[in-house]
């Protein structure tokens, strides 16, 4: 049976195509691999090819014997599915787990991805983690997971708290969270290493200002990991985006309901790990208050200023009438008004000196009524004639003046061309025919025409025959 034609061919083509119109490979990156069961290498065994083996960088003793699908080197995902045989192959492990040979595809040259220590060796992790289960590891390059990565913390539980806010199917299919690991350079032994030690514990690793790295059961369990998650950064990045503060989000009581529900198991730092919000105003909203670091300074009190005909609102304090004694309340008995000395109160109410009169109050001062000047009757007016009077008489638009128009723009002008004073005729070299002396001899002959001559009948004239015009039937 033909490579092309097994069903985990199939899948594998379809995952890279998948991941190339989403979005997720520019160029050519990204890699995928897919260790194959045993009955399916004794379907196509038949077409594999023998090739020297080549030694790897590192040991996989768990997988000797093994066989893979891998994507190539430098190759784009764009091309997987119109030429398979040259993007794909599939390589064969040596029984010490330490070299690999090509058995199929890998044409014109091709050979694995560059990061084949990385998918090796978590392929060897995982295997483990799962009891075998574990086929399928894809490695692609999300947008908004990577811009993400550049604004919340690399902090594994922070960071699959964020996206468990946003989304409840990404609690639902990434139940183990997500780990961030610290930046390598890719394709390096150290990435495959940190990666490694994050399958322990997750299929989903995150890389960041990189991409994902997300291992399952199957090719589509592998890209429903990887779809699930770049639509959760996908809704935190577009949130965000929009300017406005967070004002919901899953609480860890809700968060808790669900897992219990569909019978989840979650881990416990990742439940209640603090999503990353980054605004102390959020926090008020979701009713925390922020820390006294975070709160804003209070502002001192402005003092009022006096402008003048600015409405001010009356005090709350009532005004003591004039003449009353202000009271004073005693230490001694509560509610008990102490006496007021009669230098105190001389202070409080001074007494007028002589020829002192009161203001007048500007309410008090009488006003001059004017009376309103009477308006003469007017002659009652038909509604029509209202109308005609109430809109005013359209005047005519002055009409511009008319300039020529210059065809050729380019032309001189007009008046250069014309002469400023009389030309006078230049003499003739040759006397002009009237002043010519006459030839007898060429008068006498007779004057023949150039024309040939006609002949005296009239010519035929063409007849015309008319015929009746044709009936059209499709005019009935």
């Amino acid at each position: 049976m033909k490579v092309l034609d097994t069903d985990f061919a199939r899948s594998f083509i379809r995952m890279c195509n998948d991941g190339w119109t989403f979005g997720w490979h520019e160029a050519n990156g990204g890699n995928a691999s897919y260790r194959m069961r045993p009955e399916e290498v004794t379907e196509v065994r038949s077409g594999f090819r023998t090739r020297p083996w080549v030694s790897m960088d590192t040991e996989v003793p768990t997988l000797a014997g093994e066989f893979f699908m891998i994507t190539a080197a430098g190759s784009h995902f764009r091309n997987v599915a119109h030429d398979p045989k040259r993007t794909l192959g599939i390589i064969e492990i040596d029984r010490t787990g330490t070299c690999w040979r090509e058995c199929w595809g890998f044409r014109d040259g091709a050979h694995p991805t560059s990061e084949l220590a990385s998918h090796l060796i978590n392929h060897e992790v995982r295997k483990a983690a799962t009891q075998g289960k574990s086929r399928v590891i894809y490695h692609c390059h999300p947008a908004k997971l990577a811009a993400m990565t550049c604004v919340v913390p690399h902090d594994s539980a922070v960071f699959t708290r964020t996206l468990w806010a946003q989304l409840a199917e990404c609690a639902l299919i990434c139940k183990e969270g997500v780990e961030v690991i610290s930046w390598e350079v890719p394709g390096s032994v150290d990435l495959a290493i940190e990666s490694a030690k994050a399958m322990e514990h997750t299929p989903v690793v995150v890389w960041p200002h990189h991409g994902l790295f997300v291992s399952a059961e199957t090719m589509d369990d592998a890209f429903g990991i990887a779809h699930t998650v770049e639509k959760a950064a996908e809704i935190f990045c577009t949130a965000r985006a929009c300017g406005m503060p967070y004002t919901s989000k899953i609480a860890d009581v809700e968060l808790v309901s669900f897992s219990r529900e569909y019978g989840l198991e979650l881990a416990r730092r990742n439940v209640y790990a603090k999503p990353y919000l980054e605004d102390p105003r959020l926090d008020a909203a979701f009713g925390k208050e922020p820390s006294r670091e975070q709160r804003p300074s209070a502002k001192p009190e402005e003092t009022p200023v006096n402008i003048p005909g600015a409405f001010r609102f009356p005090s709350v304090e009532p005004e003591a009438p004039s003449g009353a004694v202000p009271e004073v309340a005693s230490e001694a008995v509560p509610g008990a008004v102490a006496e007021v000395p009669v230098e105190t109160q001389a202070e409080a109410h001074p007494q007028p000196s002589e020829g002192w009169e009161p203001p007048v109050e500007a309410s008090r001062v009488p006003v001059p009524v004017v009376p309103a000047p009477e308006r003469p009757a007017q002659p009652e007016r038909s509604q029509a004639e209202q109308l005609r009077q109430s809109v005013p008489e359209v005047q005519p638009m002055p009409r511009p003046e008319l300039q020529p128009e210059r065809f050729d723009r380019f032309a001189p002008p007009m008046q250069a061309a014309v002469p400023q004073h009389p030309v006078q005729p230049e003499p003739l070299s040759r006397p002009l025919p009237s002043e010519q002396p006459a030839r007898p001899e060429l008068l006498a002959q007779p004057v023949q025409s150039e024309r040939p001559a006609q002949s005296e009948q009239p010519a035929e004239q063409p007849v015309y025959h008319f015929y009746p015009k044709p009936r059209d039937h499709r005019a009935r």
